[in-house]
């Protein structure tokens, strides 16, 4: 077996990880709700049943893998990298309104809105992400490199469950779509960052 060591970690180049990053500050955003997001539809909804709970579900994974077909498509047909950008951007842009429109939300049909906008939003971020990381991955550490981003990504969905069931039961649900909402929304610093290395692109 191959010795691990923090010299695998540091060789990873800078712009696999600020899309790593990213992808951690959203996953553990979302991941302070996702586990205790059938309660809430429940409790909080006009109307809310755990069949109410498997539609939004569904809607949310039927809006990506529809959108996202196509999305990629068209990102691979454009030359250079800032068609990549502007889809994440856009996708941030959906993504991180889901979690401050769900404050207000009272009624199934919002939140199967919602989970519309929210699968509409990842359908432009996740084929631009994955695109990205693919084309700037590292030569020779390709399954560390991905199983790294896997980890990272599960470690803090993981911490997230047990931090939003915690403020959930605490405080309610508002303050923790107040921090899933920040959360995403920091994802855009990471954007931006990427965005300055490649604007000089030809």
């Amino acid at each position: 077996m191959t010795k691990f060591t923090l010299k695998e970690v540091k060789g990873v180049n800078q712009f696999i990880w600020i899309l790593i990053l990213s992808t951690l500050l959203i996953t553990f955003g979302f991941g302070l709700i996702t586990p205790i997001f059938a309660v809430f539809l429940t409790r909080q909804v006009t109307g809310g049943t755990l069949a109410v709970v498997g539609i939004a579900e569904m809607i949310y994974l039927a809006t990506k893998s529809i959108f996202q077909i196509p999305i990629s498509l068209l990102i691979d047909k454009t030359p250079g990298e800032k068609i990549d950008f502007y889809c994440m951007f856009l996708g941030g842009i959906l993504i991180t309104m889901v979690p401050f429109l769900y404050l207000f939300a009272s009624f199934p049909w919002q939140v199967f809105l919602l989970q519309f906008i929210h699968g509409l939003g990842a359908a432009f971020d996740w084929p631009a992400w994955m695109g990205l990381f693919t084309r700037h991955i590292d030569k020779n550490k390709e399954s560390f490199e991905w199983s790294l981003q896997t980890t990272l990504g599960e470690l803090g969905m993981a911490g997230a469950a047990v931090v939003g069931g915690l403020l959930a039961d605490r405080l309610g649900f508002k303050p923790v779509f107040l921090l899933v909402g920040i959360f995403s929304a920091l994802t855009f610093l990471l954007l931006f960052i990427f965005y300055q290395k490649i604007k000089t692109e030809k």
